[in-house]
């Protein structure tokens, strides 16, 4: 059983959990009380938790991670855990690989500024139970000339070249275990080159697990999902050197079709994201779709800023557009955009 908090034991955390979702969990707790237990846990803590993204928290992602993919996604300010429900799953939530019902497959190239290129791919394939997710990112920074000295006519001389390459390899399954729920499971293998740099290539792995619960409360099909980005990790360097990145929790909770409140054919999501470690402040994204025909307009917040984006399929192409100001990774390129092909 989840105790139920007082509005005087609310006042004491100086921060009251907003109803809707305290009232939820109550209601899903009742019939959904072994996922729901480790969940429901978990969203007291991030809701009592601070709610503003942190700032100078740096260095607590894998960075080949940390730009997010899909234009989807990203275009509702990457609140998708709860969603995952593309070739985006296996990133997002490998929870929402469950259920895929055909192959997909989808790929993105953006310019993250005028020397660093962000590339992925992923492909997504149902079996008799579950589906395989296979994906690949990297983070590139190009040759760069490494200039520290001039000559006699004061002319930059070329002292050598530099490159940065970091890879993760993602390979994810998801699996049914119940109509309503679903778990999942992403391995990465993750590579980073410095070239002509001693010591400057790292190896390492990391396992992120997620979980996904749809249920109907209120009169609404409300899905739950869960994360934990980096619960295992490791990452060594030629020098000796093994760096851990810090496991990251995520909660999304989405509401599929409230016509009551946002429209028909639309769906509205929120993720609190929490650090797993004190100090760290509690991450917020919204985000919202709507979807009519062969056409989609998206919205979210994320990153102490707001996204927006677009989707237009024909036939089994569809090309995704999202506008995100991450400043934290860029300032000048702020477009993403992907393409899938679906059956």
């Amino acid at each position: 059983m989840i105790k139920k908090i007082t509005n005087d034991e609310c006042r004491m955390t100086n921060e009251c959990i907003p109803h809707f979702f305290r009232d939820l969990l109550y209601k899903v707790a009742k019939r959904h009380n072994h996922l729901t237990l480790v969940i429901g846990h978990l969203t007291l803590a991030l809701l009592l938790g601070h709610s503003a993204l942190g700032l100078g928290q740096a260095g607590t992602d894998i960075a080949v991670l940390k730009a997010g993919v899909g234009a989807r996604p990203l275009g509702m300010g990457g609140a998708f855990t709860s969603i995952a429900d593309n070739a985006d799953a296996p990133y997002w939530n490998p929870a929402g690989l469950a259920n895929i019902k055909n192959q997909e497959i989808n790929t993105m190239q953006t310019r993250l500024s005028s020397d660093t290129d962000h590339y992925y791919i992923s492909f997504v394939f149902p079996l008799k139970r579950g589906a395989i997710g296979i994906s690949w990112i990297q983070v590139g920074m190009g040759t760069i000339t490494q200039t520290t000295t001039t000559d006699a006519f004061n002319e930059v001389i070329t002292t050598g070249i530099f490159s940065y390459f970091s890879n993760a390899y993602l390979l994810s399954y998801g699996l049914p275990i119940s109509p309503n729920m679903s778990i999942g499971l992403t391995a990465k293998y993750l590579t980073s080159d410095m070239f002509q740099i001693a010591g400057g290539q790292a190896y390492g792995y990391s396992l992120t697990p997620g979980a996904l619960l749809r249920i109907t409360a209120y009169g609404l099909p409300i899905t739950m999902g869960l994360k934990i980005d980096e619960l295992i990790n490791e990452q060594k360097w030629g020098t000796g050197t093994v760096e851990k990145a810090i496991p990251k929790a995520r909660l999304g909770i989405s509401v599929k079709e409230p016509s009551r409140f946002i429209g028909t054919g639309s769906v509205f999501a929120i993720d609190l994201a929490q650090t797993l470690r004190r100090s760290y402040q509690t991450e917020i994204s919204l985000g919202y779709e709507w979807v009519k025909d062969a056409l989609s307009i998206r919205a979210g917040y994320a990153d102490s800023a707001l996204t927006a984006g677009a989707g237009f399929r024909s036939g089994i192409a569809q090309i995704d557009y999202a506008y995100v100001q991450q400043t934290s990774l860029s300032r000048e390129n702020v477009h993403r955009i992907s393409l899938s092909l679906l059956p």
